[in-house]
């Protein structure tokens, strides 16, 4: 079985896992700032570029794990690994993530994708930290 771990100076870890044709990937302490965009709300990764947009705080953030995981899954589909998506978010976006820190609530959550059983639930979240801003901006 090999294993490759992934830390971000941030203390956001990835681990990728593969034993055979079959990956594990689990990753925690992900933080996700949540700002409003328009009549939605967009949830955008910052250690990882990847964002997702829902109706609600609560909605951003269901759609944000879906996708994430639907995305690991396709890159270990395609490459056998998620180096490539372990991209921090453009500067811009932490520019302004660290901007509105005192407006932000904190949420956690974690996840494990495997890439070859894909009909399988996924498994709860849990070590992703969201920022929210707690109104929207008129």
């Amino acid at each position: 079985m090999a294993k490759t771990t992934y830390t971000h100076k941030s203390g956001a870890e990835a681990a990728h896992e593969t034993q055979g044709k079959h990956h594990v990937v689990g990753i925690g302490n992900l933080r996700v700032f949540i700002l409003p965009d328009g009549p939605f709300w967009f949830a955008q990764g910052l250690e990882i570029d990847y964002g997702a947009q829902g109706d609600s705080i609560e909605d951003a953030k269901k759609n944000f794990e879906d996708g994430l995981e639907a995305t690991i899954d396709l890159h270990l589909k395609i490459y056998g690994n998620i180096e490539s998506i372990l991209e921090p978010a453009p500067s811009g976006v932490l520019i302004e993530a660290a901007r509105d820190l005192e407006l932000l609530e904190l949420y956690t959550q974690v996840s494990r994708h495997s890439a070859k059983v894909r009909q399988m639930p996924s498994f709860p979240f849990s070590g992703i930290d969201y920022f929210a801003r707690k109104s929207k901006v008129a």
